[in-house]
């Protein structure tokens, strides 16, 4: 009856408090140690942030194309503004997830986080986060110099600078769920990083990375504007520098939340199924 009544206690308010305030400390935990990692391999990752700038990229061709004239209602400084905006977005809302999810599942180290009180996820997610200081610390700079030598940013209205972190949140959920999708793929295909490569490919061209996406043809830039790779980037870099108002935010965030509740779905639903087969292997 005693051992009954602990077990009633644990499952009451009580016990709830308990098991939130531990998943509070092992959140805690993983987020000093990732945060160690990332600190101690800040040179790698500079080096991996460095190939990642193709939005500067595309600023030196945009901006140069630019010099004779405005492009669509984009001036020189307007693309200066914009692809810096995209470059800190991009280091913002990266995600490596697809590359440890793939090499943890080929080579059975998965086993080892299976049987962790933290769900494997919530450990990724965690590493994911906590470089985010790093590669800010590390961007910002590289930022700063490009608008002191291409010209300054013109930032959005307060209303949507408020606005801003919402959309820069569901924009990195986003991505961390599309390579959460991809990489449970690795639970059934060799290689599925090699799948993610397309996404890179598509993303480069219908994010806005490469151009802006309101600069498309008329019809195909509505189509553009209304995928998961515009949600991920355009969308908050055009909020970061007011190019969206009023109804056209309401939009995009509710076209961010409805991306993010269908690959997060589909995500979740990949690695029950994943992790079933995994350990019907013996893995």
């Amino acid at each position: 009856m005693a051992e009954r009544s602990d077990m009633s206690r644990g499952a009451g308010p009580e016990g709830q408090a308990f098991a939130r305030g531990h998943l509070a400390r092992v959140i805690g935990a993983l987020w000093r140690l990732s945060l160690a990692e990332a600190v101690a391999y800040r040179v790698s990752m500079l080096m991996w942030m460095l190939t990642t700038t193709f939005p500067l990229v595309s600023l030196a061709l945009w901006a140069g194309l630019a010099e004779g004239g405005p492009i669509g209602d984009y001036a020189r400084a307007d693309f200066v503004g914009y692809f810096v905006a995209a470059f800190l977005v991009r280091q913002v809302t990266a995600s490596w997830v697809v590359w440890e999810l793939e090499s943890q599942i080929r080579s059975g180290d998965l086993s080892t986080l299976l049987m962790r009180p933290v769900h494997p996820l919530l450990h990724h997610g965690m590493q994911n986060l906590a470089a985010l200081p790093v590669r800010v610390g590390l961007a910002a700079p590289i930022g700063v110099v490009v608008l002191v030598l291409a010209g300054g940013i013109e930032l959005g209205g307060a209303g949507a600078l408020l606005v801003a972190p919402a959309a820069l949140v569901l924009a990195w959920l986003i991505t961390f769920n599309v390579q959460v999708c991809i990489g449970c793929l690795a639970f059934w295909l060799t290689a599925s990083s090699s799948l993610f490569e397309v996404w890179i490919g598509l993303y480069l061209v219908l994010s806005g990375a490469a151009l802006p996406t309101s600069l498309y043809p008329p019809g195909l830039a509505e189509v553009v504007r209304v995928l998961p790779f515009h949600a991920a980037l355009g969308f908050p870099v055009e909020l970061i520098i007011g190019r969206v108002h009023g109804p056209e935010i309401a939009r995009g965030l509710a076209l961010q939340a409805l991306w993010l509740v269908g690959f997060s779905a589909l995500s979740r639903a990949l690695w029950r199924r994943g992790v079933r087969v995994y350990g019907a292997v013996g893995a």
